[in-house]
């Protein structure tokens, strides 16, 4: 394996559409959603340590989840664990992550992947990832990984591919984030348009220079203490002190969309952002009737689509129900239509404002 190679596994996301499973105390990506007997925490850490050495993979996570990351990561060790003291976005915390790895090999290029994503094709996956682990080694680009798109998804950002640049990547003309239903059927239509994936590959030293140019402030205040501190408990002392003051923006709006020296790789996997309870029934194995049960026995009459979740040890008898989740844990029980993403984001806005957060 070449040991310039490193990955930035991002951990940090509260998950809160798929609450009540998902909690503010043990967030989705550290949850087995596929009965698989592994978080998505841990199918993405198998998948990139067959990429890159184990010693050369991060977790970027919050510092109320580090315990989680080694529980479900024994293997790592702690000083791999790059804990956030607040939730601030993907931008500050993929600038930290930059800083950390350029102390550790000035000449590292770096894939930044997400936590919660589904993988169909791991080879290509793989092969993909390597491809542009090497096409960014070489160039002073910022590469985003795009997947052409199956079917008009109004979940997912959308990135229209410019002119061939080469070996599957590709200039940008427009980003577009979660278009209308009418404009992402078009965008499908075209053949233009790919799902952006939340991928990022790039070169160290690439990424922080275009930070200095994108958010001058924090990559200053970022630089200042890594040159300043070598010592890692008084770096993480004096990163406490200003992370908080960092703007609360995504790469996506404050670097890729921006910054000239972007490219597309066309990914040649499957893939699947594992969004809401929907994207979980797609995914999961299902009955003759498209039931799909996740945890303790359930006796269905006339019931079609429905997607069960509960604890090993529950009975549920359910008659008549078509298209609905319900989601059964030790304090909260959830019956609904499984594909009603805004009415499922009001159900956890109102239990917050009138329970308190002791339901979240």
């Amino acid at each position: 394996m070449n040991q310039n190679n490193y990955c930035v596994i991002m951990a940090g996301g509260i998950g809160s559409r798929f609450w009540p499973q998902s909690r503010v105390q043990r967030p989705k990506q550290f949850i087995d959603f596929f009965g698989m007997g592994r978080s998505l925490l841990r199918q993405t850490y198998e998948r990139f340590v067959r990429i890159v050495p184990l010693e050369n993979i991060i977790v970027s996570t919050h510092s109320d989840y580090s315990d989680f990351v080694r529980e479900q990561l024994p293997e790592l060790p702690p000083e791999q664990i790059l804990r956030e003291p607040a939730h601030r976005g993907t931008a500050p915390s993929m600038a930290f992550a930059a800083y950390h790895i350029r102390t550790l090999n000035p000449n590292a290029n770096i894939v930044m992947a997400p936590s919660d994503q589904l993988i169909l094709d791991e080879g290509k996956f793989a092969a993909d990832m390597l491809r542009a682990l090497d096409y960014v080694s070489e160039r002073d680009s910022l590469v985003t990984v795009g997947i052409r798109p199956t079917h008009p998804e109004t979940r997912y950002g959308y990135i229209q591919a410019g002119e061939d640049a080469s070996g599957g990547f590709t200039k940008i003309k427009t980003f577009t984030e979660k278009p209308e239903y009418d404009f992402a059927r078009l965008f499908v239509e075209s053949g233009e348009f790919f799902w952006n994936t939340g991928l990022f590959v790039w070169n160290v030293n690439t990424i922080i220079h275009t930070m200095m140019q994108m958010l001058p402030d924090m990559a200053e205040r970022l630089d200042a203490i890594f040159r300043q501190e070598p010592d890692r408990d008084k770096r993480r002392s004096a990163l406490y002190d200003c992370y908080e003051s960092f703007p609360n923006i995504s790469v996506d709006y404050a670097v890729i969309e921006r910054a000239p020296n972007v490219h597309m790789q066309i990914g040649t996997f499957g893939w699947a952002d594992l969004g809401r309870w929907d994207d979980v029934y797609r995914y999961s194995s299902k009955d003759m009737e498209g039931n799909v049960v996740q945890g303790g026995r359930v006796e269905f009459y006339n019931c079609r689509n429905n997607l069960v979740s509960a604890a090993d040890n529950k009975l549920i008898i359910l008659q008549d129900l078509e298209g609905y989740l319900v989601n059964d844990t030790k304090d909260v029980l959830v019956i609904c239509k499984k594909d009603e993403d805004d009415d499922f984001k009001k159900f956890r806005n109102n239990v917050l404002l009138k329970h308190g957060e002791g339901f979240m």
